[in-house]
């Protein structure tokens, strides 16, 4: 095979060996699956990726020019409207996004507690830590935070522990998506209530745990969309 054509959001692309690529394949009118190994020539990468959020996840575009392609590197062909078969497990990788952007707002949460434990302006005796208001915060951060990583492990031991029931588990995955992606947005705007000002200076650790918690927000599935899906689940399921 020969690919040509461009591959957006290729997250990791500057360090990337083994790419998946999807790709219209005219003569079967299918499209197909392949692995790309790289580098190699034909391959180069667009630096499209100018985002405020995740920078360092090099998401930029991926770019193949008549890139040979092994015929045993055919992973997949499959019809139009239909999944890969790596997406038949209900899409299990979703996880990842919520352990992602969790693991953002667990930064935030130790930085801010830090930050209580030991800053102590002129106007106080003690740290500020040692404040109601700011204890209040700090309780709220770790409620989030446990509610938010309990459900994700919950949802990945069933996945584990049960393959049977994967392709049912869709809803769940896109539930633990948007409590995560949630959460870690509220997450990390308590802690920047902590930290007061110095939290939105450039190159401060909130500074940029802001920026990143923005992009879960955007990515798939959306929060309109997973909370349809929930709607319509238990509408059908209620007596």
């Amino acid at each position: 095979f020969v690919l040509t054509g461009k591959k957006s959001f290729a997250t990791g692309s500057p360090m990337l060996t083994h790419i998946l690529v999807t790709a219209y394949v005219e003569a079967w009118d299918q499209t197909a699956e392949f692995l790309v190994i790289a580098p190699q020539n034909g391959i180069t990468i667009e630096p499209t990726w100018q985002s405020m959020s995740m920078r360092g996840s090099g998401s930029h575009t991926l770019v193949l020019d008549h890139v040979f392609v092994p015929e045993q590197h055919m992973l997949d062909r499959f019809e139009k409207g239909h999944r890969a078969k790596r997406s038949g497990d209900g899409g299990g990788w979703l996880l990842h996004i919520a352990a992602t952007y969790l693991g953002v707002a667990s930064l935030a949460q130790d930085y801010a507690t830090a930050f209580a434990k030991t800053h102590q302006p002129a106007s106080l005796l003690q740290p500020i830590a040692t404040l109601p208001q700011v204890q209040e915060k700090i309780g709220k951060m770790q409620v989030m935070l446990t509610t938010a990583r309990n459900l994700m492990y919950t949802v990945a031991t069933r996945y584990d522990d049960a393959p049977q029931e994967r392709l049912a588990m869709r809803p769940d995955f896109s539930m633990v998506k948007y409590v995560a992606t949630n959460t870690a947005v509220d997450l990390v705007d308590l802690a920047m209530r902590i930290v007061g000002g110095t939290s939105i200076l450039e190159h401060a650790p909130l500074e940029r745990a802001y920026r990143d918690v923005r992009a879960g927000l955007h990515n798939p599935p959306m929060d309109d969309v997973t909370l349809k899906v929930i709607a319509q689940e238990v509408l059908e399921n209620e007596k």
